[in-house]
């Protein structure tokens, strides 16, 4: 029989090794240039030019910085001869780095004006002209092209959104896998009761039951090719969420925030929300819909956010917003319409309206009979099923984007590496186009191939950077996504344990138990003094009459609101199901991420075999008799 074979020390510690730029397993054993620390704050607190933080900017930084490789296109345009610009990247850069921060961009930038005007490259020499550094001159800055590297694909929003406040349908006639058919009219808001439950009303188009109605279902195609291509339509028509920061913080000083702009594709809105917005928005829904998927916000920090922890927070609230509006109910509550679609700051909007935090089980009484028979018999089973399968699952996603993030970081890796080559063979193509000997043909032959290899290997460095981004953009956030779902279900059978929804149940039938047993004995103890009365000739035992009263006044009240708390189990036990119906679809797009992953691994190896490919018959035709050398 074949065993699973235990995990080797190497396997283990892939899992546990610390990010790229920790600890490099190809880096040098000594490291050039300067501690990166040191070289990022030499220009700390100067009055810099503009052109700075125009050129980090355009560079697309992630989490507070940019890739060698888009450093060295900046360099690119600066017309140094490429041992400088070899030079300036030894100083600035550490062969084990593949990113800078925006502090080590601007020391760069500095060396860059100091070559222009033929100044000593050092850091000594950088630090004496602090306060009277020339400006880098770096023509065609903005047309460089540095790839889309903030927009993960799965959440990608076209740039030219308008910029006003009128929700747009965007009708369809693919049927949504998990809504109801019935169409509930305008004047009735099915979300929230008849009243609203104090929430401005949500457009008639999104209003959708919260119950579906099996006799009302239209009929479904039963081609399974045809149901795959609907619900994949389905996944491609769901509202995108795109988020990015703010221009300018806003508050005080020391108590500034950052603002997000959040803009909805289907709806055509942009709105500006602060964090605190979307944590309130979560706790309403928490209390709205306790038996719901919720997803999860980033967590929150006490003293000041690096830019590190704000870019990682943003991609956690674009998840976040995303799961929401995939989401087949939440998407069409009302609050969460009126987070992406009221243009006023949210909390001046919150003191003019009245927020219900009543449960969706409250406006949704009584239910018709129909709707326990809907419920599988086999649901708790299923439920206890998917419960001891999540931490398993969720420790393997955490794995797997760890494990990736690595894959990411290492692909950065060979980019910048593939940069640096690159530079230093174009200098030296640059440093031997003249041999010793004046009438030596080969060595031209040499340089001149030198600089093609050069060029070809530059080639190389982008598309490998290009993976990276593919890597990240695909596969890491899309793992994250899958993550998250997971963890919002194993939060919601916690949520499903912790209920004291059957308790309630039990103590009224414990209670009206009681008083029967009361009422009889009541009853008994009246009919015993009425018939003493009557042979005593006084009283008729009157007496019992208000007690039998109220205790067949409790009983009735106990049965009515027995009554009710079997029909909300019922509910409850409705909602899970959809619930799992939910989480059970969602695995559908696992399908497409890593298509759309090895369909970007193949596109990306075709590219790197054509350059390659293309290389070949340059390094084939470089001189290579030794009696050429003569």
């Amino acid at each position: 029989m074949n065993r699973v074979q235990e995990p080797t020390d190497v396997m283990t510690a892939s899992f546990a090794a610390p990010p790229f730029e920790v600890s490099d397993p190809w880096g040098a054993t000594t490291p050039r240039g300067l501690n990166p620390l040191d070289l990022s704050t030499i220009l700390s607190g100067m009055p810099l030019p503009q052109i700075y933080t125009t050129a980090f900017d355009l560079a697309q930084p992630v989490g507070g910085k940019i890739t060698v490789s888009a450093l060295n296109r900046i360099l690119s345009v600066s017309g140094l001869p490429a041992a400088t610009v070899d030079k300036i990247l030894n100083i600035v850069v550490a062969p084990t780095r593949s990113r800078i921060t925006k502090g080590e961009c601007s020391v760069t930038l500095a060396f860059v004006a100091m070559a222009q005007k033929n100044m000593v490259l050092s850091i000594e020499n950088l630090t004496a002209h602090r306060d009277d550094l020339p400006i880098p001159h770096l023509p065609g800055l903005e047309a460089i092209d540095f790839g889309n590297v903030n927009e993960p694909d799965i959440y990608t929003t076209s740039s030219s959104l308008p910029r006003h406040h009128h929700p747009v349908h965007v009708g369809s006639s693919v049927q949504d896998p998990w809504r109801s058919s019935m169409i509930v009219s305008p004047g009735k808001n099915s979300i929230n009761g008849g009243g609203g439950g104090g929430y401005p009303p949500a457009p008639s188009f999104l209003a959708s039951p919260p119950i579906p109605s099996p006799e009302l279902l239209p009929s479904r195609s039963t081609d399974p090719e045809a149901t795959r291509k609907e619900m994949y339509q389905w996944f491609l028509n769901v509202d995108t969420i795109h988020i990015s920061f703010a221009p300018e913080k806003e508050g005080v000083f020391l108590f500034k925030h950052t603002n997000y702009i959040v803009e909805s594709k289907n709806r055509q809105t942009t709105v500006i929300r602060r964090f605190s917005d979307f944590w309130w928005m979560l706790e309403v829904l928490a209390k709205r819909f306790p038996f719901r998927v919720l997803p999860n916000l980033p967590p929150k920090r006490l003293g000041v956010a690096d830019e590190v922890f704000l870019e990682r927070r943003l991609r956690g609230l674009t998840r976040f917003m995303n799961a929401l509006v995939r989401h087949p109910v939440l998407r069409n509550d009302p609050l969460v319409v009126s987070f992406l679609t009221e243009p006023v700051e949210l909390a001046l909007w919150r003191k003019n309206v009245v927020i219900s935090t009543e449960d969706e089980f409250t406006t949704r009484l009584p239910i018709g009979e129909a709707l326990a028979k809907q419920v599988p018999q086999t649901l708790d089973i299923e439920l206890e099923s998917v419960k001891r399968r999540l931490p398993a699952s969720i420790e393997y996603y955490r794995s797997m984007v760890q494990v990736l993030g690595r894959v990411q970081k290492r692909t950065e890796a060979s980019a910048a590496d593939y940069t640096r080559f690159s530079l230093a063979l174009n200098a030296l193509a640059d440093c031997e186009r003249k041999c010793h000997i004046d009438d030596c043909y080969n060595c031209g032959q040499l340089s001149q191939g030198y600089s093609k290899i050069s060029m070809h290997i530059n080639q190389t460095s982008h598309m490998l950077e290009e993976q990276a981004k593919n890597t990240h953009r695909v596969m890491v956030e899309s793992l994250k996504r899958h993550r998250d779902l997971l963890v919002s279900m194993q939060e919601l059978m916690q949520r499903r344990d912790q209920s004291r929804e059957g308790s309630v149940a039990e103590m009224l039938k414990k209670r009206i138990a009681s008083n029967e047993a009361k009422l009889k004995t009541l009853k008994a103890s009246a009919a015993t003094a009425a018939a003493n009365a009557a042979n005593a000739g006084s009283g008729d035992g009157s007496q019992y009459d208000e007690k039998i009263e109220k205790v067949s006044n409790n009983i009735i009240s106990d049965q009515v609101e027995l009554e009710v708390q079997n029909q909300r189990a019922v509910l409850v036990q409705h909602t899970l199901w959809m619930e799992i119906t939910y989480y059970h679809k969602s695995h559908a797009q696992i399908a497409s991420m890593y298509q759309a992953f090895v369909n970007g691994q193949m596109k990306t190896s075709q590219s790197l075999y054509d350059n390659w490919k293309s290389l070949s018959p340059v390094v084939h035709d470089l001189p290579m008799e030794v009696n050429g050398f003569n």
